[in-house]
């Protein structure tokens, strides 16, 4: 169907073409003294018909092949096609519906989750990786002693405060499994909340929306109202896609003062910009419709080794990403017109100076350019600049980047954590506050082979059991799998086997945000 209407159009075009070209050369050898006015409307509308046939017909030709990709895809399976049907959805909150509610909503989800998993989808389950099989070695519970997919909640004895983590698109709270650890720890109520759609089988994640996430997100954060003692601060803490929920939540609470307010915003690798072509991706619902494939749901399928976090990626992920950072830029925009922006909370962002998921340069002019107080601070992570890495770098980033870190008058603080010297593989952390830069020694190397942090990198240790170093002992580090193959050969993206999984400096991160926080507790 959807080739005929690419020839069609095609057709269509080409005698458009044919029309314009004759009425021009008429136009040009004829005498033009009589009904001049007539040809040149003609013209111009051939002109404009020439341009909407041409249009459509590079849209149709766009769709078409897009088409074709989709029908080369690997063949989808059971947890692409269907999902639990008890899934927390936006049109569920009410002033009744609480934590507990949404904790045993999750329950309900699990359990048919493991339904799906034991009846429809076990025929399919072949070799040793699959996470829906509960013999294979990358069920979540053969990697821990829980299932990390779920939300989870630590209360402390005594609590100084109570932090809310959220996880990123097609990830789970085991992202913040290990932040959450070291401030529970360090005497705070913690919850982790699963977010809709994630946690259980790609499906889910191409039929949820953003506001379903935000609509979880107030619910969570009023549950952890309630489980610390009021006057003591709220903290959000957001990785990636959680960045911009835990945006979206401050600026809502703002405005609303029936949600309870935020004290501190801690991100990680904040989606607060993505890419422009993310928009592009709505149209999967017309390749859809034309091409009648389900393939076309989907920008890619990959075997489902990842514990805890979607390998195959459909298009609906993208779209709400889009849709939920342009809400967040919109009331950013909103408030700063309403000169509220005082009313933002101090913020602390952990961010890889290149990140091939989200736009640095927009964390900078849409956030921190924006942020009144001095307590805020962006840490970047910088590449390894050793001297004889030097050819080897593409440093095309700085060209956006610098130009809005070198702007005067900010009032954030600035971090960059990088090279001591291009002849030493040592870090220093180099800070700028009112316009002077001083520079703290730092216990830490770049590891030989690391060139970069990457977006994923960020929030997890070197010894983190799933993502870490491959001198670990664990037999599933995700971290450290290396293959040799043609990508096209293997079921599993590539990029595995580039993208650094884990954050070298994760230990001065933690300490970092630790100090950060308690010298916001005692301001």
């Amino acid at each position: 169907m959807l080739r005929a209407a690419v020839w069609g159009v095609m057709v269509m075009a080409v005698l458009a073409v044919i029309g314009m070209v004759s009425e021009s050369i008429g136009f040009i050898t004829e005498s033009t003294d009589q009904g001049l006015r007539s040809r040149v409307f003609r013209l111009v509308l051939l002109g404009f018909a020439n341009l909407a046939f041409l249009s459509f017909l590079a849209l149709s030709a766009g769709l078409y092949f897009w088409a074709r990709v989709a029908r080369s895809l690997p063949d989808l399976q059971g947890w692409h096609l269907q999902k639990p049907s008890s899934e927390f959805s936006a049109s569920e909150i009410s002033e009744q519906y609480s934590l507990d509610d949404y904790f045993a909503q999750e329950e309900r989800v699990f359990d048919e989750l493991e339904q799906l998993a034991c009846s429809d989808w076990a025929d399919e389950f072949t070799g040793a990786y699959n996470r829906f099989d509960s013999s294979s070695v990358c069920h979540p519970l053969e990697t821990a002693t829980r299932n990390w997919n779920r939300s989870h909640c630590l209360q402390a004895k005594r609590p100084i405060g109570g932090v809310l983590l959220l996880h990123g698109l097609s990830d789970s709270p085991y992202s913040m499994r290990a932040i959450g650890e070291r401030l529970h720890a360090e005497g705070y109520t913690v919850v982790w909340l699963r977010v809709p759609g994630h946690g259980t089988c790609p499906r889910a994640l191409a039929e949820v929306s953003w506001q379903d996430w935000a609509a979880a997100v107030q619910v969570a954060v009023k549950g952890l109202r309630d489980l610390v003692p009021e006057g003591l601060p709220l903290i959000l803490a957001g990785y990636s896609n959680g960045g911009a929920l835990s945006l979206n939540y401050v600026l809502s609470a703002i405005e609303d003062s029936s949600l309870p307010s935020i004290e501190s915003v801690l991100l990680f690798s904040p989606m607060i910009g993505v890419n422009p072509l993310a928009r592009m991706t709505h149209l999967y619902h017309a390749v859809g419709l034309f091409s009648r494939n389900e393939k076309a749901k989907w920008s890619s399928v990959f075997a489902e080794i990842d514990p805890y976090k979607y390998s195959s990626w459909p298009m609906n992920a993208n779209v709400q990403a889009w849709r939920l950072t342009k809400v967040v830029e919109r009331k950013l925009a909103a408030l700063e017109k309403a000169q509220k922006l005082d009313r933002l909370p101090a913020v602390l962002a952990m961010q890889s100076v290149v990140d091939a998921t989200v736009v640095v340069p927009k964390l900078i002019t849409l956030l921190f350019d924006r942020l009144s107080t001095t307590s805020s601070e962006l840490v970047l992570f910088d590449v390894n600049r050793m001297e004889r890495l030097s050819n080897l770098l593409n440093l095309s980033f700085e060209s956006t980047v610098k130009p809005r870190l070198a702007r005067e008058g900010r009032s954030y603080r600035l971090s960059v954590l990088r090279n001591q010297s291009g002849e030493s593989n040592r870090v220093a952390l180099f800070v700028r506050q009112q316009g002077s830069w001083r520079e703290f020694a730092v216990d830490g190397v770049w590891p030989h082979g690391v060139v970069s942090l990457s977006h994923v990198a960020v929030p997890f240790s070197p010894s983190d059991p799933v993502y870490g170093e491959s001198n670990l002992e664990h037999r599933d580090s995700l971290g450290a799998i290396s293959m040799r193959a043609e990508p096209s050969a293997l079921m599993i993206p590539s990029s595995l086997f580039v993208r650094c999984r884990h954050n070298p400096f994760y230990d001065f991160m933690e300490d970092h945000l630790i100090e950060w926080l308690q010298s916001q507790a005692s301001d």
